[in-house]
């Protein structure tokens, strides 16, 4: 079984240079990024660094991104500029005495989803777990409890694979989904639903009520068979419904990952290529709504609901 991780893993020294694994890749960073998992080989398949860069973007918003024919620029006002180019590289320009928490928040999350990208992956905003040696994903909107509900089934015994950014891979007739790392980012009320103490969850980052929670457990970045979806919704009582054909597609453009940047970052070509992707997932897995109340007392009995589902025959 799973159990949150109740202490910070320690950074890297300072200016060291330190290769990880995360989806399926090894990325060697000039960064510290101690959510990460210690690559065992010396093999490098990106780079993150840190570098000056002219930065393209209007400064004057508070974020923004841009693509150009170097590649995808991504802009914040508290952490700097990143540009991800190739599929294999991500440039950090940081402003002077951006917080380091906040500057890996988008390291993880914006900046390796549009790297994912770059490297032909369709990616899902979602949270995963493998339930025996199937991966369910959930869907939605921000704070609808996509990665509560993934911890309540961790806590239960399943296996986490991705919290935020979820690249898909097609093999023949499936679809596969590539691990991450083993973080779940929790708001403080659903930390102490699940019955643990806020202290023993670092902050992720000034000024936000959302916790730091790693695992412990050694992380397996296999990819896992991709056999359902649930996308969040509310509901007076808990229930799971089949989507339309339709609602499907609505569904998954809605939750692609790299849309969330505007649909004019997708080139012509790319675009093609993206909706031939999300056409795929529709008809190779299974896309079902949850439906539930705004209520985290009823998370056990939702876990429940779900694991019943998935051991009935569909």
């Amino acid at each position: 079984m799973i159990t949150p991780l109740l202490s910070m893993t320690p950074s890297a020294p300072s200016g060291a240079t330190i290769c990880y694994r995360a989806y399926g890749l090894h990325i060697r960073s000039e960064i510290p990024l101690p959510e990460l998992v210690v690559s065992p080989v010396d093999q490098v398949d990106a780079t993150i660094r840190l570098e000056a860069l002219t930065n393209p973007i209007d400064t004057s918003c508070f974020h923004g991104s841009q693509l150009t024919a170097e590649g995808m620029y991504l802009y914040w006002e508290s952490v700097g500029t990143l540009l991800i180019r190739n599929g294999r590289e991500i440039i950090v320009d940081r402003v002077p005495d951006a917080d380091a928490g906040r500057l890996r928040l988008f390291i993880l999350g914006a900046a390796l989803g549009v790297l994912l990208h770059q490297r032909g992956h369709f990616i899902l905003h979602a949270s995963a777990i493998a339930v025996e040696d199937r991966a369910v994903l959930f869907v939605g909107d921000k704070g609808w409890g996509k990665s509560t509900i993934a911890a309540t089934l961790c806590k239960r015994g399943h296996r986490l694979l991705s919290d935020d950014v979820v690249p898909l891979m097609a093999t023949g007739t499936t679809q596969q989904v590539i691990p991450a790392f083993p973080q779940l980012k929790l708001w403080t009320d659903a930390v102490t639903s699940l019955g643990y103490c806020l202290d023993d969850f670092p902050t992720l980052v000034p000024h936000l009520d959302k916790r730091d929670c790693r695992l412990s457990d050694a992380f397996d970045p296999s990819p896992v068979p991709l056999q359902h979806i649930f996308v969040l919704g509310l509901g007076d009582a808990i229930e799971i419904r089949r989507m339309s054909p339709q609602e499907v597609l609505l569904a998954l453009m809605r939750n692609s990952y790299i849309t969330r940047f505007g649909a004019e970052l997708l080139q012509e070509g790319d675009r093609a290529d993206h909706f031939l992707k999300l056409t795929q997932v529709a008809q190779q897995v299974a896309v079902w709504q949850l439906l539930r109340p705004r209520d985290l007392s009823q998370l056990s009995e939702t876990a429940q609901r779900l694991e019943e589902h998935l051991r009935s025959p569909c």
